[in-house]
């Protein structure tokens, strides 16, 4: 197995099981423990922000290992594919039970997606070969 194919191997891998759990925990009830929110006392809004910084990076991250996973090509499809999930999961809180679907939520979903496309892009744009002296 080549290089090539054996990250993408890898990276296939890693996005299919982690959307099957990030989306599992998108759609479960109770994400925070009530345990825990209870422990929190004062730090109450830390859940919130934790969630927020959760949805960026965790879009972020499935985004460039999807990508990673699929030829150049059909790199955009995926973008367009983690957006499209990020709209159908708050979608789907709608009817969860504790859970609301919100527009915030998919613009902080479709954020992360930009910047796990970005970031992907720059680490592998392709370097000019050196020149011989």
């Amino acid at each position: 197995m080549t290089r090539t194919a054996t990250l993408r191997a890898a990276a296939g891998l890693t996005f299919a099981v982690g959307l099957a759990l990030w989306t599992w925990k998108l759609l479960d009830p109770h994400p925070v423990p009530d345990e825990v929110r209870a422990a929190l006392g004062y730090w109450a809004w830390l859940p919130f922000l934790a969630a927020k910084a959760l949805h960026f990076s965790g879009y972020a991250i499935l985004t460039v290992a999807g990508q990673l996973a699929v030829p150049r090509r059909y790199r955009p499809l995926v973008a367009v594919l983690m957006v499209a999930h990020g709209v159908a999961t708050e979608a789907g809180q709608t009817y969860v039970p504790n859970r609301d679907g919100n527009v915030r939520d998919a613009v902080i979903d479709a954020a992360g997606v930009a910047a796990g496309t970005l970031l992907l892009r720059r680490v592998s744009r392709e370097r000019p070969a050196a020149k011989p002296e």
